[in-house]
């Protein structure tokens, strides 16, 4: 849901988690932007160039996950939290992270809309 204070967003293949792709690519094409960098193994945060973000990249079968000390190999799902600080404009984040999804071949979803429809593609 666009909670008050975060938004949540998911770039993936499908809503079923089809398709794996290497970290290190989808690593490579969040870093190419110049807005985000890298804060572990799976973990990503922006750079005063972008407005707050917190990513996770995750291997995933069903969407449950968690950060883990394990490194992953791959990724079926990179899921973004970010403000929704009435301060900033939300298309920044929708065309940012349409274009890393477009990269990558993934979508874009939005995780639950303010009436409850869930997976929403943006």
């Amino acid at each position: 849901m666009w909670s008050d204070r975060y938004n949540y967003l998911n770039i993936q293949c499908d809503e079923n988690f089809c398709q794996k792709l290497d970290k290190s690519v989808v690593a490579q094409c969040l870093l190419e932007t110049e807005f985000f960098k890298q804060t572990n193994h799976q973990s990503f945060t922006n750079t005063d160039k972008f407005p707050w973000v917190d990513i996770v990249l995750v291997e995933t079968y069903n969407g449950n996950y968690s950060s883990s000390a394990n490194v992953n190999q791959f990724v079926t799902l990179v899921a973004i939290v970010c403000s929704k600080g009435q301060n900033i404009d939300q298309q920044i984040y929708i065309d940012t992270f349409k274009q890393i999804a477009n990269k990558l071949n993934w979508k874009l979803y939005l995780e639950e809309d303010d009436y409850g429809n869930e997976n929403i593609e943006l």
